[in-house]
């Protein structure tokens, strides 16, 4: 019999949600996980946070620090997914009391900034992924320009320009504010001079967008989408069109990088992925679809494309597939 959620589990869930976002502000998880160094609380908010961490049981004292436990290693790896539903989507969350007496659906409502973050960083979870996409594109005997369709924060961009030191990068997104901020780190790192940061719409409409000028119409090569497409296609009308406006905008476009989620299988929460329910929910009640793998799959071929590599192994509902042609 599944064990039913019951008020505790409410309450204290929000609060080590919180508390794990917080963690996340200081750069703790960073420090613990991937540079594997103890974090060292400096105020007395900090050592109560640790405390509270130490309680929850992720942290576990080590001389005048702390270190992740196996359980806290779980939590400091899966980050972006808690910081994309604690901050990122509350905002609509909030919004379903709120709503006009006989609505079927509301608008989403974000945080833009906690989503990029989020996104970014549950994209960069396994760097191997990134790596090897950054190979495949070093090893072109032409190097181009990669966009991201999308970028968020530019973290995959930085990324992908580690391991493709000869390629250019460019990259759209919404939100000018994150544009923004992203410009001005990028300007005081060593891709300064071979990056683009622009802000506008990827979706889809009548004719090219503003931001796409005749140099970066030609020189695109790559493109990346991650935790987009799906969006995209609720309103374009399926994940083919969506493929096929991107088309027509990079005529020559040789390799695209499709990031995103899966509708998850299962009829209870307890039979899915721990993220699923609240991915599901927030898409029903903004009418955002989600879509299965075969009609993912159904897209690329009827655009002659061929999935030359496949990577699903960091977590049920999320898939990314390196398309060439």
């Amino acid at each position: 019999m599944t064990r039913k959620l019951i008020l505790a589990d409410l309450l204290e869930g929000q609060t080590a949600a919180h508390l794990v976002v917080a963690a996340d502000d200081l750069g703790w998880w960073q420090r613990l996980l991937y540079d594997a160094e103890d974090v060292v609380p400096g105020t007395g908010l900090q050592r109560s946070l640790a405390n509270a961490l130490h309680r929850i049981g992720w942290l576990e004292p080590n001389g005048g620090g702390y270190r992740l436990t196996e359980a806290g290693t779980d939590v400091a790896y899966n980050r972006g997914f808690v910081r994309v539903v604690t901050r990122g989507w509350e905002p609509t969350l909030r919004r379903i009391g709120e709503a006009a007496p006989g609505a079927d659906r509301i608008p989403a409502a974000t945080d833009p900034a906690a989503v990029a973050r989020g996104c970014t960083d549950i994209a960069r979870r396994h760097p191997e992924t990134i790596d090897a996409i950054a190979a495949r594109i070093a090893a072109d005997p032409t190097p181009g320009t990669t966009l991201d369709l999308g970028c968020a924060d530019a973290g995959r961009l930085e990324a992908i320009g580690a391991g493709a030191p000869k390629e250019r990068l460019a990259g759209v997104d919404i939100e000018a504010g994150v544009i923004a901020a992203s410009t001005e780190r990028l300007a005081a790192s060593d891709l300064a001079g071979r990056s683009r940061l622009l802000a506008g719409s990827v979706q889809p409409g009548d004719g090219p967008p503003p931001w796409l000028d005749a140099d970066l119409r030609e020189s695109v090569t790559t493109a990346m989408t991650f935790f987009l497409l799906h969006q995209l296609a609720t309103d374009a009308g399926g994940v083919a069109a969506v493929i096929g406006a991107w088309m027509e905008w990079f005529p020559n476009l040789r390799r695209l990088v499709v990031g995103d989620v899966m509708l998850s299988a299962g009829d209870g929460w307890h039979e899915q992925p721990w993220f699923a329910p609240t991915f599901e929910l927030y898409h029903e009640v903004t009418g955002v679809r989600t879509w299965r793998d075969e009609e993912y799959r159904a897209a690329y071929a009827e655009h002659g494309w061929r999935v030359a590599a496949r990577y699903d192994t960091d977590h049920p509902i999320f898939v990314t597939s390196v398309l060439e042609r």
